[in-house]
Parts: structure tokens; sequence; C-alpha cells
């Protein structure tokens, strides 16, 4: 393990995201420190080509005019969030150019790679958030946020681990690997994946369908704009086949009801983060 890539990641991720989440500025900035002087080094080491800095600088300039609405024409704007989001989408299926996977862990004979794209990703995707929708007529979530967390934990969970079970995605079973990586495995879980994916896709995506829907006084707003947002999250896992979708389908609704009812971003982050953290160490994929 390379300890100080490690530790600049690690400990600049979970300062990043404990101070958006807390709204304290010096350990947000304390974070972005620590993983500049990351990117610094993976700059160094070749694994982020200087060719793409310009483009790289670009979207943090971009996604800073979105946050602060320095896009006043709203033609302008318009372009300016499909750039965003195609940005965004480019970076989470790694296609964005001059990036390259870094060997951080070895265990088993296998390699732990992380992806710079996260990096870039926590930069310009949790600072747009919007403000969250009021859920109409229905105020007890937001109230009792804990509460209505735990209830929704409950529920997620033995919904979408018996449909697992059912369509082959998982099976009992668990984990044999070695201490250390599932423990990178957790850490990377809930900085860079669920953080991340949360804010994008309830935080964002979710948000702006729910708004949208409203403005049109379309009926059923908020549910249209939740299963949009869940119908997109589970096509993003396409990859993993048809049922891997569904079921990613069926936890984004979960995650999003979550946002929805408590207005909390945070929670929508925990619950993801509990429903990896049980397929990761209670249960194991089948072998296909």
């Amino acid at each position: 393990m390379l300890m100080l890539p490690v530790t600049l990641l690690w400990g600049g991720g979970l300062l990043f995201w404990v101070g958006l989440l807390s709204g304290r500025r010096t350990l947000l900035f304390s974070g972005g420190i620590l993983l500049g002087l990351l990117c610094v080094m993976l700059i160094d080491a070749g694994y982020i080509h200087l060719a793409v800095l310009p483009m790289v600088v670009g979207i943090f300039v971009l996604a800073w005019a979105l946050a602060t609405n320095r896009l006043s024409n709203p033609a302008v704007r318009s372009v300016g969030w499909f750039i965003y989001v195609l940005v965004v989408l480019l970076l989470g299926f790694r296609r964005f150019p001059g990036l390259e996977s870094v060997p951080l862990l070895e265990t088993d004979g296998r390699t732990f790679l992380f992806p710079p794209e996260k990096i870039i990703l926590l930069g310009i995707v949790p600072p747009l958030v919007l403000a969250p929708v009021e859920p109409a007529g229905w105020r007890w979530g937001a109230e009792r946020p804990g509460a209505t967390f735990a209830r929704l934990l409950a529920v997620t969970l033995l919904t979408l681990v018996p449909v697992a079970w059912l369509l082959g995605e998982v099976q009992p079973g668990w984990t044999t690997m070695p201490a250390a990586k599932w423990i990178v495995e957790l850490a990377y879980n809930v900085t860079f994946v669920c953080l991340l994916e949360e804010s994008f896709f309830r935080g964002i995506v979710q948000t702006a369908l729910i708004r949208w829907a409203r403005q049109r006084c379309w009926p059923g707003a908020d549910g249209l704009g939740l299963l949009g947002a869940s119908a997109l999250f589970g096509a993003v896992h396409l990859g993993g086949g048809v049922a891997f979708a569904s079921l990613a389908t069926l936890a984004g609704f979960s995650y999003g009801m979550t946002y929805y009812l408590t207005a909390r971003i945070h929670y929508a982050v925990l619950l993801h983060f509990a429903v990896n953290a049980v397929h990761l160490l209670v249960f194991e994929s089948p072998t296909r």
C-alpha cells in the first residue's frame, strides 16, 4: 500500500465530505487541500496527463458558474447544464481522456485501482446540490428525519435482499477478502461512490426533475421526479445486466424517498452505504 497517497486520498475525501455536510469551511478547505496535493502527485507520476488540465480547469469554472448563478441567460444556462451533465457522465463512466487509474493496494494477488476521475467529481458535484423540495402536504419525514431514515433502512433491506436473491444476483456468504481490502472498499464506497452518486442523482437530477414537473403543474409531479431519477440511476448500472439495473432502480427509489422525506442528503448517502456494505460483507455475487 502506498501510504502517502492513501492518507491524502481518504483523509482529504472524508474531511471534504464532513466539512460539506456540516457546513464547516475549515474542514472543507482542508480536505480540498489534501486532495489537491494528491492531484499534484498524480500529475507528477503521469496518472493525470498535463494535456487535460485546461479541460479540468474549464469544468471547475463551469461548475462554479452554475453554482453561483453566473449564467443569467436562460439559453446559456441550459447549454451549461447540458455540458455539465455530459461531463459528469463521461467522468462517471471513465470515458474522459487523459486520466489513468492509480494502484493503491495489493492483496491476494489483486490490485485496488483508484480512478482519479472521482477527485474531479468530488469537486464539481456536491457543491451543486440543489435546495431540496418540500414534500407536498407531508411533513413528518423532515420533522423526524432519524426515525424516517430508520424505517426506510429497514424497508429497503427487507425488500432488496429477497428480490436480489430471487433474481440470482446475490447468495449468502460472509466476505473472505482480507480485512485491509474490505476496509479500503468500504472507505472508497462511502467517500467516492455513495456521496457522489447521491449528490448527483438525488441532490441534482431528482430535485431538478421535481421542480420541472411542478412548474408544468403535472399531476403527481413529485412522484414523476422520483421515478425519473431512479430510472436514470438504474440505467447507468445496465453494465451489470438487466436484473442488476432493476435492483439499482428499486434501490434508487428508496434513496430518493429518503432524500425527499428527510430533506437531508446525508441520510440518502447513509442508506446507500448501508446497502452497499451489506452486499459487500454479508453476500457474494454468484459465479457466472
